[in-house]
């Protein structure tokens, strides 16, 4: 039996995949005779639909500077010293203190 269901597989796999190879050239046969019309016509331009920039009263502004700003070169820590409740911490930090101090 389980022959049969991999043979069924098998072949749903390599129906699935000769129609997607038929439907992808149908697909391109389209796009070919579409592109034609399209540039036959002359809806490819890039600014078919566009108007003048003068029309619409479009002004174009210069690039602004980039600021520059001094880099620091020395790392300053953050001044929070605060630190969050851990408890093997401070079992650790417990059991060094009691080191240091015999």
């Amino acid at each position: 039996m389980s022959q049969f269901i991999q043979v069924l597989q098998n072949s749903l796999i390599r129906f699935v995949a000769f129609l997607s190879v038929v439907l992808k050239n149908i697909g391109n046969l389209f796009k070919n005779i579409f592109g034609f019309f399209a540039n036959l016509f002359g809806f490819s331009e890039s600014g078919y639909f566009l108007e003048n920039d003068d029309s619409q009263s479009i002004k174009r502004s210069e690039p602004k500077p980039m600021l520059t700003t001094e880099a620091k070169t020395s790392f300053e820590p953050p001044v929070n010293n605060r630190r969050r409740n851990n408890k093997e911490m401070d079992y650790y930090l417990k059991m060094a203190k009691e080191i240091r101090e015999s």
